[in-house]
């Protein structure tokens, strides 16, 4: 008989972070800031709390950057990856907007809208409806 003490593998834990909270596989609704055990894979919006926890969070993020750039691939464009922090992701969404900037005045996008000419449009709501039974026509 061995005199060691066997100890369980310690479970994932996790604090949602989610404003509309978890909803687990147990059909409960978790609410922001709730500490939960997960042994599934976990969502980008739990922070981890423990050792095994943050295994499990660095694969799913590895797993997540490696789908990304395939599809990034797939797609032909740059991958730029996924922002760790906040920052990353304010710089991330500033360049979008700079990129999507119109230039010295100039109108981006502007065959997607066209202003609707008068009498263009079919009048479905409006028409006025004769009184009385309507006539059978034969």
């Amino acid at each position: 008989m061995s005199t060691e003490k066997y100890t369980a593998p310690e479970r994932p834990a996790y604090r949602v972070l989610d404003v509309a909270g978890f909803f687990g596989d147990d059909d409960t609704l978790y609410p922001e800031g709730s500490e939960i055990f997960f042994d599934g894979e976990p969502s980008v919006e739990m922070e981890p709390l423990n050792e095994a926890a943050r295994v499990k969070m660095i694969a799913l993020l590895e797993k997540l950057e490696e789908k990304g750039r395939e599809a990034a691939e797939k797609a032909g464009r740059p991958y730029t990856g996924r922002p760790r922090s906040l920052e990353g992701g304010l710089a991330l969404a500033s360049a979008i907007q700079r990129a999507e900037m119109a230039v010295m005045g100039a109108q981006k996008h502007s065959e997607n809208i066209t202003p609707i000419q008068e009498g263009e449009l079919p009048v479905f709501g409006d028409q006025k409806k004769p009184r009385g039974r309507p006539r059978k026509i034969a």
